[in-house]
């Protein structure tokens, strides 16, 4: 299993993301991390443990507000070795990877519609599509995206933001459905993860890839918890 940690960037500072309220999102200050400068936040991380992969919400490319591409770009450049995920709520070309295997696009249905979904899966087929539930646990997008696996990618996240910050857990009953409605489908965990054990329940249901932040920035999940889910994958 691969532990990804997450980084969602608001006007140029790492916030800290709590069932998925953008607006009220304050600058990020934890255990693990007392500044909202985004160098400093993937620095804490890897000085816990040598991730390979990063997730990155552009939180205002999301919300309409602007975007944090500058910033998302010199990252590229400061940290070569590492691959990025990068969800700004578009697949279009706007970000300038050192290569091409640096850069993983996300793309969420709360972003995009049937008819452009079905386009985009054809020009660009190398991305991740992430099915959004909202706080009341609730699709935000198209209904038809959620059970279309013709549509989809290879790999997808199950997204309960409703869940995110919010200590209870993860969505095991939603995932556990998709995991077994599609098992020709990769899904990828998001939303609640407290603690070694909420792991273990996911990697009995099949679950690779987990997006995480509380649990780490907590310091619950520690080097050698995180190696004993790695060395696995």
């Amino acid at each position: 299993m691969q532990i990804i940690p997450v980084i969602d960037i608001k006007a140029g500072q790492a916030v800290l993301a709590k069932q998925g309220d953008r607006n009220n999102y304050l600058p990020l200050s934890t255990p693990l991390c007392d500044s909202s400068q985004v160098e400093d936040v993937i620095n804490a991380y890897l000085q816990l443990y040598p991730f390979t992969h990063m997730y990155i919400a552009d939180l205002d490319a999301l919300m309409g507000l602007g975007n944090n591409q500058d910033l998302i770009n010199a990252l590229f450049i400061r940290y070569p070795q590492l691959k990025f995920m990068i969800d700004s709520g578009s697949l279009k070309k706007c970000y300038n990877p050192t290569n091409s295997k640096q850069l993983t696009p996300i793309i969420g249905t709360e972003s995009i519609s049937q008819k452009s979904l079905a386009k985009k899966q054809q020009l660009t087929p190398d991305f991740i599509l992430s099915l959004d539930f909202n706080s009341e646990h609730t699709i935000m997008g198209d209904a038809i995206l959620y059970e279309s696996p013709a549509l989809w990618p290879k790999e997808l996240i199950i997204m309960t933001l409703g869940l995110v910050g919010k200590n209870n857990g993860p969505d095991l009953e939603k995932l556990h459905y998709y995991c077994n409605t599609y098992p020709q489908h990769n899904f990828i965990a998001a939303g609640g993860v407290r603690h070694h054990e909420d792991l273990l329940h996911l990697k009995k249901l099949g679950i690779q890839q987990v997006l995480i932040a509380s649990a780490l920035h907590n310091k619950i999940l520690t080097a050698q918890s995180i190696e004993q889910f790695h060395k696995h994958v």
